[in-house]
């Protein structure tokens, strides 16, 4: 299903009907009265809530604005349109710089008292941590956007604050609080006759309901969204498409699913250019719909397209759906043995998904704090940079380098370095049996047991899935075993009950010991991994190690 659409996409999802923004752009294009204050204020009111509703046409809109704001020498417009094109740039994949002016527009508010700027830098900020998937401080930042708004603002752009609420509510699984603000958004949207608005609260509510499994109320919202559409005569986009498309097969009816999404998937004439981005989704939900009717030759060609597209695009987060379609159409086909194989390239795909898009959140984190006069900003995001979301342990990112340099100092030294690889047995299991959350707990437990087992001395780091490593300085290969026998049998016999029932939790571990003679970084850990390797053949849950490397 389309994601609730609110600051959410890097493309146009929900375009608004062409009038309400091109007249805007031309209006700010031709310069028509806007040379005063009052005017370009009257202007910018438009303008901050347009990215969201036609982001193409705020784009040629804001570069005239930014002219105008500096010949008129006024700080705060400045700052209230840079804002604005902050806004347009997240919306098209800019993140870190968007959060980089976002968060100096913040510091200029604070400083100056500005509130209006101060409750549209927090509501952009609530955005912005949105997009990196960190929703509570995105709900911390949309609730203050909303107690900083002043009290004469305008009701759209109220509407616009309680809907960021209601989504960061939505996404920390507060449904209720979520789907009270949505309402709100849709009273002001019947005040000022907003019909685009009216869409876009229910649809957020219609799919906060499906999250939830109520079907029947989803539906029910579905229904209101369609009659509104009809009244008004406004086509449906492609995001709301889906929403209902994917309540139909929630209800257990893939032939409504179908027929709602089959003027947008079979009519190529019939797609908005504000479509194409949620076309592939709508494709795959197409698919399931068709497969599940068992129109599996059509159900197969239509995945096809959707695999193609999401090629096209870019999409490797939608690439690991179809991997999950796939499996699905294989295994409809009695192909049990395909079907396995393409569900286990789906759990791969999905957690090297998962780690790509840590990553690049801690990118994005380092690259707009980086930028910040704050050191001690600057100093926190750098070292979440070099730290691993999940578990707080360090990354491979800090790892390298410091292993690189340890292994320096060993050669002059002479002291010896014992790493450790970490490798728990089964997990596939744990995930397959219990779900990835509970194998994201399962690994978060065993960063703690390595904290409080390990020496204090030592560092530790989760460098894959399920794989973790500990490096031990001046340390010989017999105390290196020692703790990593010690290591090993703290994960042995912790009580997993409360995570994983009766299923026990096991690891395999891979010792590599340098005496202080030449070795690389990478032949330390060859050999680490090929004793790793050793341990799981020899029937895991064990340590294998040698004496030392020379």
């Amino acid at each position: 299903m389309s994601k609730p659409i609110h600051n959410q996409s890097t493309s146009p999802r929900q375009e608004q009907t062409p009038q309400s923004g091109e007249n805007t752009a031309q209006q700010i294009g031709e310069s028509v009265d806007l040379h005063s204050s009052e005017a370009f204020v009257a202007m910018l009111d438009t303008l901050e809530l347009l990215p969201y509703r036609n982001v193409n046409a705020s784009v040629s809109a804001v570069q005239p604005a930014l002219a105008i704001a500096e010949e008129l020498g006024d700080e705060a417009l400045m700052i209230r349109t840079k804002l604005i094109q902050a806004d347009i740039m997240a919306r098209q994949g800019k993140v870190a710089e968007a959060g980089r002016i976002i968060r100096q527009s913040n510091e200029w508010a604070e400083r100056n008292g500005h509130k209006h700027i101060l409750a549209r830098s927090h509501r952009l900020l609530a955005g912005f941590f949105r997009r990196l998937g960190d929703n509570e401080s995105a709900l911390q930042h949309a609730i203050i956007s909303m107690q900083q708004l002043p009290d004469h603002a305008l009701l759209s752009l109220r509407a616009d604050h309680l809907m960021m609420i209601g989504l960061t509510l939505d996404e920390v699984g507060a449904y209720e609080d979520s789907i009270k603000h949505f309402n709100e958004v849709l009273e002001i949207a019947t005040i000022t006759d907003d019909v685009q608005l009216a869409l876009f609260a229910l649809n957020n509510m219609a799919y906060s309901r499906c999250e939830e499994g109520k079907g029947e109320e989803a539906y029910r919202l579905a229904c209101e969204l369609r009659d509104i559409a009809k009244r008004n005569h406004v086509e449906l986009n492609a995001s709301h498409l889906d929403t209902i498309a994917v309540i139909e097969l929630l209800l257990g009816h893939p032939e409504k699913a179908e027929a709602t999404l089959a003027p947008l998937v079979n009519d190529p004439l019939s797609r908005r250019l504000g479509d194409l981005s949620v076309l592939p989704e709508c494709l795959l939900t197409t698919a399931e719909a068709q497969r599940l009717q068992g129109n599996l030759k059509q159900a197969q060609k239509t995945l096809n397209e959707a695999r193609h597209m999401c090629r096209e695009q870019g999409l490797s987060g939608l690439m690991v759906r179809v991997r999950l379609q796939q499996s699905e159409m294989y295994a409809a086909t009695g192909d049990y043995r395909r079907a396995y194989e393409e569900h286990k390239l789906y759990h791969q795909e999905n957690e090297a998904k998962r780690s790509a898009e840590r990553e690049a959140r801690a990118r994005i984190l380092q690259i707009t704090f980086d930028a910040e006069e704050a050191r001690r900003d600057s100093e926190y995001f750098k070292e979440m940079a070099q730290r691993d979301p999940l578990t707080g342990l360090h990354n491979r990112r800090f790892m390298d380098p410091y292993l690189d340099e340890l292994l320096s100092q060993s050669l002059i030294s002479g002291q010896p370095v014992t790493a450790v690889l970490i490798d728990l047995d089964h997990f596939k299991e744990i995930n397959d049996t219990f779900s990835h959350q509970v194998g994201d707990t399962v690994l978060v437990h065993l960063a703690k047991i390595m904290s409080l087992t390990a020496p204090s001395s030592s560092a530790l780091a989760r460098i894959g899935g399920e794989e973790f490593l500990a490096v031990f300085k001046d340390t010989d290969a017999e105390q290196g075993m020692l703790y990593a026998n010690r290591l090993c049998q703290a994960i042995r016999s912790a009580d997993w009950s409360s995570i994983t029932g009766k299923m026990s939790v096991t690891a395999s571990l891979g010792v590599s010991t340098t005496d202080g003679t030449r070795i690389t970084r990478t032949e330390l850990l060859s050999i680490a991994d090929h004793n790793l390797y050793e341990a799981k053949r020899g029937g895991r849950n064990r340590v294998v190690g040698c004496k030392s490397v020379s």
